[in-house]
Formats: structure tokens, C-alpha cells, sequence
């Protein structure tokens, strides 16, 4: 959360959320054998957390973005999910993150989470 209160001061209300993010999210927890009652229960903590810093969901999939995720996974070898955020984050202005394989893909404008020099 410390990344949403820096960043919601610092850019106000545009930060956004993609749907793939969300998607990943659920994913995992799944993975790690949460059940569908406390998934729902973690998404709507999420949701309340994240309305309560004025950051908003964003729909951004779609046949393009697919083609797009599928073309930066194979030319950065980008997991599946980094690769489905990523070509969110192209159609939403950048990614907030500390990973920096998001500084490959051209046109991707990343803010790192923890800034440098603090």
C-alpha cells in the first residue's frame, strides 16, 4: 500500500488497475489453493482498498491486446502474466513497478515502486 499512498499524491487520481492484473491476481491465489469464498472475500478487500486511494479498474482486454501480450512474450520472454500486463500497461500510459524487464518493451513508461536514493 505504500505505493498507493506515494502514487495517488503524486499523480492523483490516474492510476489505474488493468484487468489483467486482477486476473493474475485471482490466478494465484487459486494456485495456492485459496477457496473461491476467501478469493472473493481477498478481491473485494482489494476493491475497497483500492477505491479508498481513488484508483480505478480499467477493461482492457481484448483480440488486440492478446496479439500484442503474445508478440512481447516471445520478443522479451516475458512470463505469461508479465507479458498480459505489459501490453495493458502500453494502452493505459505505464506501469507502476519495480521490475525492470518493463524498461524493454519500447513506448512502456515504468515508475519504480521504491524510488531511488530513499
Amino acid at each position: 500500500m505504500r505505493a498507493l499512498l506515494i502514487y495517488s499524491k503524486e499523480l492523483g487520481s490516474s492510476i489505474y488497475v488493468p484487468d489483467t492484473a486482477l486476473i493474475e491476481f485471482e490466478l494465484v491465489l487459486r494456485a495456492r489453493n485459496i477457496s473461491s469464498e476467501d478469493i472473493k472475500k481477498a478481491l473485494y478487500a482489494v476493491h475497497l482498498i483500492l477505491s479508498g486511494y481513488g484508483v480505478r479498474y480499467i477493461k482492457t482486454i481484448d483480440l488486440e491486446l492478446l496479439a500484442i501480450h503474445l508478440e512481447l512474450m516471445e520478443e522479451y520472454e516475458f512470463t505469461y502474466f508479465d507479458s498480459l500486463i505489459a501490453a495493458s500497461a502500453l494502452r493505459i500510459d505505464g506501469i507502476i513497478s519495480d521490475d525492470r524487464d518493463f524498461d524493454k518493451v519500447e513506448g512502456l513508461t515504468r515508475i519504480p515502486i521504491v524510488k531511488q536514493g530513499i
